[in-house]
């Protein structure tokens, strides 16, 4: 048996103690789940983790995701691409792109994409590597890793895993401007087309 059928032989046994996951209250029973699923998953490649959603009775999500990591990418291609039928369940290699209609909050930090601008970032060195500086009307340069971390993760609901990681190569954070607009700065919600319009033209 392979370290692939490995897991997925587990998880056909237990995939229903994960259906109602996000409906546990109980949080030591929950986190239990939690890190047995972890486990698991580690023993294939400790690399890689999960995300479970959806509603129940209209089927279940699991991501497995290389956490941003694109070393990793292809393990958990590999893991999905021999992943079992599993009735109401929808399994998938890295987390998609999402949109923009969201509010992303990361300890403490909330961010809304539909307030956010950014400014491309050119590297004479890289003509292909893109840049971003992120604008935040409420952005306190004291706490500059935070926000930085926040604004990662946001990235990578909107743009999917994938792109977040191959299509920006460097990003920093600064306060949002008055006039952004006339400062040459780009509404976040724009940031999937002008990646497609940019590989149009490097």
């Amino acid at each position: 048996m392979t370290e692939e059928e490995k897991f997925w032989e587990w998880f056909k046994k237990n995939n229903s103690k994960y259906y109602f996951l996000n409906q546990i209250l109980d949080e030591p029973k929950k986190e239990e789940l939690l890190d047995d699923f972890l486990r698991h998953l580690h023993e294939y490649c400790n690399s890689l983790f999960f995300e479970i959603g959806g509603i129940p009775k209209e089927g279940q999500e699991l991501i497995i995701t290389a956490g941003g990591n694109k070393e990793y990418f292809a393990k958990a291609e590999q893991l999905v691409s021999k992943a079992p039928k599993i009735d109401e369940w929808e399994i998938k290699a890295l987390k998609p792109p999402m949109g923009i209609d969201f509010v992303s909050r990361y300890e403490g930090v909330e961010l809304n994409p539909n307030e956010i601008w950014f400014l491309p970032l050119d590297n004479e060195e890289d003509p292909k590597s893109l840049g971003l500086r992120i604008c935040l009307e409420n952005y306190d340069p004291k706490n500059e890793e935070l926000y930085l971390n926040a604004s990662y993760q946001l990235l990578d609901t909107i743009l999917g895993e994938r792109s977040a990681a191959l299509d920006i190569s460097y990003v920093e954070v600064d306060r949002l401007s008055q006039n952004p607009k006339k400062e040459g700065l780009i509404e976040l919600s724009d940031l999937p087309q002008y990646i497609a319009w940019r590989k149009t033209k490097v």
